[in-house]
């Protein structure tokens, strides 16, 4: 079995670097269409992130009982692109005033929880191995535990205080352009609509 530890630095090390810079496109536009202060961004990114060790820890076991490493191929890319278009399109639902105070938190990180699993379905190199070697294995406990110890690296991430800090910016910037925020919200919303396009259809 490999060293938890090594697991664990090499998710941190990736979180800390490669995988802040690859999933800030799909948080940012959603941050900035929908922030409502630093401590909300801090909790909606926490939220991303638990989606991913999800689906780390889930497709670890899946690997070591199938007994071969996961590809979805483009069946990933479908997925992941509806997803972050279902997100960006529940923007305007998310902000409706009539459901300011309870709604948008509740729909936030339910947004920001798919976004992470969607996110998740295309496994990054090391995570790849990592499939593999629980695979080779074939013990699913040992396949929940690679992908569990590694998110847990992972998501000691600069992105959850990165979500914060978008947030806080959009929360400003709602104070200030009051019912301007809603091309704001549009150009984030569109955004995010065509990055999903664009995952499906590359």
């Amino acid at each position: 079995m490999p060293d938890p530890a090594g697991l664990f630095v090499l998710g941190m090390a990736y979180g800390l670097t490669v995988c802040s810079l690859s999933c800030l496109p799909y948080l940012a536009p959603y941050l900035m269409g929908t922030g409502t202060g630093f401590n909300a961004g801090i909790i909606n990114s926490i939220c991303f992130m638990s989606g991913k060790l999800f689906v780390y820890a889930t497709l670890g076991g899946v690997a070591a009982f199938i007994g071969h490493s996961i590809n979805f191929g483009q069946t990933s890319s479908t997925i992941m692109g509806l997803i972050i278009i279902g997100a960006g399109l529940s923007m305007p639902f998310v902000n409706r005033n009539r459901c300011q105070k309870k709604c948008p938190t509740k729909a936030k990180n339910v947004s920001m929880l798919a976004l992470g699993i969607g996110s998740s379905l295309m496994p990054c190199p090391p995570l790849a191995a990592i499939f593999t070697l629980a695979a080779q294995r074939g013990s699913v406990t040992q396949g929940v535990l690679y992908g569990l110890v590694y998110g847990l690296g992972l998501i000691l991430s600069p992105l959850i205080i990165a979500g914060g800090g978008v947030a806080f910016v959009s929360s400003a910037i709602r104070q200030k352009l009051g019912k301007q925020m809603k091309y704001i919200e549009g150009l984030a919303m569109l955004i995010m609509v065509s990055m999903g396009l664009t995952i499906i259809f590359a």
